[in-house]
């Protein structure tokens, strides 16, 4: 079996690589949270005003008495200026065993957020998902809020605190309902620790509950961590960890999923 990791970021970049960026953010919609606000998040708006932009790449392939093919690709792209601060994330995650798909899922996220006052920033959203994994064919998603900054005066531990409301629009593929589509309001609330360990290590976390504002029964909780260990001044050792549980998932899934990443990160 062989891994294959690139992570590689590159700032200020002209007119076509803006165009190649949100190409990639729409070609390349994730499988991963519903939001994204995680330790990357906050060390990009701890950078100068500019453009900054990032692609990371893993893929497995094994032969023999079993052909193994899984990739996963992420893109983002920020933007910060005194004010605003954006960003487009696309990622998407495939794996084929002997020619067909067990694994395919993706989703594509911009995101807006403003400085209100030190410590209250806005933010609002559109993404665009599916993961055939839980038989989510696609989901729309438009929402915004506002985030708390609880810690704000020390950049090596911050902890965020995120209320807002979303508007979803799913398509699901039931296997005892068929093709079922729900349109409704879900509250979406956050809480987000991230920590600079040492000048090596690096921690984040982000817990999100997420419950339907007509059927409270109706809710979701979701994790995403990451510890990165720093080797050299360009070589890293991420570690990152997605839980996720649905109360409500359709007919025959499980109520929650567990996904571990690890690899090489370099950056020049």
């Amino acid at each position: 079996m062989k891994t294959v990791k690139f992570y590689t970021i590159f700032r200020h970049p002209n007119l076509s690589q803006i165009c190649f960026a949100l190409l990639l953010a729409y070609c390349f919609p994730l499988a991963a949270q519903v939001n994204i606000f995680t330790g990357e998040t906050v060390r990009q708006m701890q950078l100068e005003a500019g453009w900054y932009n990032s692609i990371n790449l893993d893929l497995t392939y094994r032969t023999g008495n079993t052909d193994l093919l899984t990739s996963r690709t992420r893109f983002r792209s920020d933007y910060l200026s005194k004010t605003y601060h954006g960003f487009i994330f696309g990622s998407l995650q495939q794996g084929r065993k002997s020619g067909a798909f067990f694994i395919n899922q993706g989703m594509a996220h911009a995101r807006i957020i403003r400085n209100l006052t030190q410590h209250v920033l806005f933010e609002s959203f559109v993404q665009k998902q599916f993961n055939e994994s839980i038989l989510l064919s696609d989901r729309n998603l438009v929402g915004g809020g506002i985030r708390f900054d609880l810690h704000p005066s020390n950049f090596k531990f911050n902890i965020y605190l995120g209320i807002g409301a979303m508007s979803e629009h799913e398509r699901i593929n039931d296997k005892d309902g068929g093709e079922i589509t729900t349109r409704i309001i879900r509250s979406t609330n956050y809480i987000n620790w991230t920590g600079q360990l040492d000048e090596r290590i690096t921690t984040s976390a982000t817990g999100y509950y997420q419950v339907n504002t007509q059927r409270l029964r109706d809710y979701r909780v979701l994790f995403e961590g990451s510890l990165t260990f720093r080797l050299t001044t360009k070589l890293a050792f991420p570690l990152r960890v997605n839980f996720r549980y649905d109360n409500e998932p359709p007919t025959g899934i499980r109520k929650h999923d567990v996904e571990i990443f690890n690899g090489l990160g370099y950056t020049f």
